[in-house]
């Protein structure tokens, strides 16, 4: 019996130390290969994920959105639309009316027929109303005048020579154009605005 319990004490030995020597020499993990990372690190971004921020990047920046204008003319808008195409994703037109005074127009109320306009006109003629001109209506026209004092001046002038002159403020309708374009191009859209001439005004659409 002596020599079995040897022999047990022996093999448990034997375990022990094979057990030991087992997590002494085993090879590291991948995981304990690599270092730690420390707080405030950036970790690392695959080659999928690196693509879809550049594409998203380059969206970002095809987004741009320049209003330029306004044209002098609509002519001058579709040269401005041409040029752009090679820079731009979109392109958009506006058009807007503005309305400004265009000065004070005297007029004499139309007469019964043409022979007595013919009379009337050529007293305002003798009186120094130059551009005085018959209307369809038989009534005369005197021209416009920009500054209101030079107008209402005018019409004293006329009424001296007992005539009704009416007076009345004029307005004209300027309309402009603009371009709404999407850049996709920033360089090319800069080399594009150094190249015009006059310079074309341009912000950013909002």
């Amino acid at each position: 019996m002596i020599w079995l319990r040897r022999l047990c004490l022996l093999l448990l030995f034997a375990n022990v130390g094979a057990l030991v020597w087992h997590l002494r020499h085993r090879e590291p993990s991948a995981a304990a290969l690599l270092p730690a990372t420390e707080p405030g690190t950036p970790g690392l971004i695959l080659h999928q994920e690196y693509l879809q921020l550049e594409r998203g990047q380059r969206r970002l920046q095809a987004d741009a959105c320049w209003r330029l204008g306004p044209f002098p003319d609509e002519a001058a808008m579709r040269r401005a639309w041409q040029s752009l195409e090679y820079v731009a994703l979109d392109l958009q037109t506006r058009r807007s009316e503005a309305v400004r005074g265009a000065g004070y127009r005297l007029r004499v109320p139309p007469a019964a027929n043409r022979a007595d306009a013919e009379l009337l006109r050529e007293s305002l003629l003798a009186a120094g109303f130059d551009t005085a001109r018959i209307d369809a209506d038989h009534g005369i026209d005197l021209g416009v005048f920009a500054d209101l004092v030079l107008a209402e001046s005018r019409q004293r002038t006329a009424q001296q020579l007992g005539l009704e002159v009416l007076l009345r403020a004029e307005q004209a309708r300027t309309a402009h154009w603009w371009i709404e374009a999407s850049v996709r191009n920033a360089a090319g859209f800069r080399q594009w605005q150094s190249e015009q001439t006059p310079p074309v005004p341009a912000e950013p659409c909002g």
